[in-house]
């Protein structure tokens, strides 16, 4: 597609700079740098489609099938106290570009977690504090996803 972001990031994985968990076939799973919500990524169709209108029975198939896995690997690697997805697109609309369907499942938490030697709060839980950014190392990345595959 010539106006759409994410789909030379599909062909190329973003140069080596994602970590991915799991890949079906229809969706990848990656890790958002921005571990605001230990687990938080990006699930995303293999295809382009620009709306949930265009997918077929065999992407909502695999979806929900992916949906099962990644929660409950997530909930035996982390303990989250539920989970959050959304599917918004709002970037590339206000951009006008093209859209490219994806969700962003948000792992939230009551509690703060530990891994690599980082503790992971969800500073957004109730009652709700100031929305932060955590970016983490790749190194992070890599330990969190080995976490959730372990998992799978």
């Amino acid at each position: 597609m010539n106006n759409c972001e994410i789909c030379p990031i599909l062909t190329t994985y973003n140069d080596g700079k994602d970590v991915q968990i799991i890949e079906t076939e229809k969706w990848r799973v990656v890790l958002d740098p921005n571990q605001q919500f230990l687990g938080k990524a990006f699930v995303t169709l293999l295809d382009h489609k620009p709306s949930l209108s265009d997918l077929d029975t065999e992407d909502w198939r695999d979806f929900e099938a992916l949906v099962g896995h990644l929660e409950s690997s997530l909930k035996k690697a982390f303990q989250p106290s539920h989970f959050n997805w959304s599917c918004l697109m709002n970037i590339a609309a206000m951009n006008g570009q093209e859209m490219h369907v994806h969700w962003h499942i948000h792992p939230r938490y009551a509690e703060p977690v530990e891994i690599a030697g980082e503790t992971f709060e969800d500073t957004q839980w109730y009652p709700r504090k100031e929305k932060t950014n955590n970016v983490v190392e790749t190194t992070v990345l890599q330990k969190i996803a080995q976490k959730i595959k372990e998992n799978l």
